[in-house]
């Protein structure tokens, strides 16, 4: 066994968390994964990982480590496939960081379709809403709403995406249709505690300024997830990523309202990956994959566009069954009550 066989084995045990799975993806016994790797240390004079019953973990010496041998084999990788050019089959490992609300809306359900045409490499995806650093936590390419994060790495634009404001039928019949700003009062927000962007709605002013306006929070969280989930369940109002809702508006289950009021704004979404001399082709091949999907218009813009005549109509028709409901009630209640 050479270095370059240490080497790798250090790398799968860090990426497959274990010596049994990362003995799995190299074709050998765990026994000899653990030799490999306990002549790297002696070799290094430096423990790389801390071991337990349970789990390993990286030392400090061993995660400056993991970063320079990870880019080696990369850059060793990407050598390989550069001979033989775009004829070169992707295969691999892919790493993939996603933002969580637009990874579950948007790039989940292309999964399939990727596998089918790269049936070699296999994915492991991570989802997180904050942007980490691809580079030193191991990841080939990420995803990134409004920035691209790193300098050091490559960016890619894919599409634009803006918010709108959205409301369950439900919560429109309990609590009214908004049809002026000033009719927001009384109206709950479904806040996130991580960024004040979806808290405050930017309404336009009638000279033709912007104001952004801030509502009582129903509930807030940390999870888009969750958010969406109180969304459709008609808890309150949500300043809503397109992309996340385009389906419900088509469906039926969310109407947006304010629609002449709101001040347009619009955020880039970028696939990023780590600055390299060679580009691994199953890099290349998920990236090109996803340009080609999200052009020339995503599909939450076309499907948005299609559906706003309809989405009009269902406001009017929200509103319209809301007030026949008070009346009703209005009604009733002033009826005389006969006793018995």
């Amino acid at each position: 066994m050479d270095r370059l066989s240490e080497l790798e084995s250090f790398v799968r045990v860090v990426e497959q968390g274990g010596f049994t799975a990362a003995a799995k993806t190299l074709r050998i016994t765990p026994s000899a994964v653990s030799k490999l790797l306990a002549r790297l240390e002696d070799r290094l004079g430096a423990r790389l990982l801390q071991r337990t019953t349970r789990r390993i973990a990286l030392t400090t010496e061993g995660r400056i480590y993991y970063e320079q041998a990870r880019e080696i084999l990369s850059e060793l990788a990407a050598a390989d496939a550069s001979i033989g050019g775009s004829e070169r089959e992707p295969r691999g490992q892919l790493r993939v960081c996603l933002p969580h609300g637009f990874g579950m809306a948007q790039i989940v359900p292309l999964i399939p379709d990727f596998r089918a045409r790269y049936p070699n490499v296999d994915l492991l995806i991570n989802f997180t809403d904050h942007n980490v650093d691809l580079v030193s936590e191991g990841y080939d390419a990420g995803l990134r709403l409004m920035d691209t994060g790193e300098e050091r790495l490559i960016a890619r634009k894919l599409a634009d995406y803006t918010r709108l404001i959205c409301a369950a039928p439900s919560y429109i019949e309990g609590h009214g249709l908004p049809k002026h700003p000033r009719d927001l009062a009384g109206h709950r927000m479904l806040l996130s505690s991580s960024t004040d962007l979806l808290n405050r709605l930017p309404i336009r002013r009638e000279d033709g300024g912007t104001e952004f306006i801030t509502l009582p929070g129903a509930i807030a969280t940390n999870s888009s997830d969750a958010l969406y989930r109180f969304l459709r369940a008609g808890l309150g109002l949500a300043y809503a990523s397109d992309f996340a809702v385009h389906t419900d508006i088509t469906q039926g289950r969310l109407i947006t309202v304010l629609d002449t009021w709101l001040a347009p704004q619009t955020w880039p979404i970028y696939v990023v990956y780590p600055e390299r001399k060679h580009l691994a082709a199953k890099v290349r091949a998920f990236v090109d994959f996803l340009a080609e999907r999200f052009s020339p218009q995503p599909p939450w813009s076309t499907a948005w566009a299609r559906n706003a005549q309809r989405n009009v109509q269902r406001n009017v028709q929200a509103s319209e069954a809301a007030r026949k409901r008070a009346a009703t009630s209005a009604s009733d209640l002033s009826k005389p009550q006969t006793k018995r």
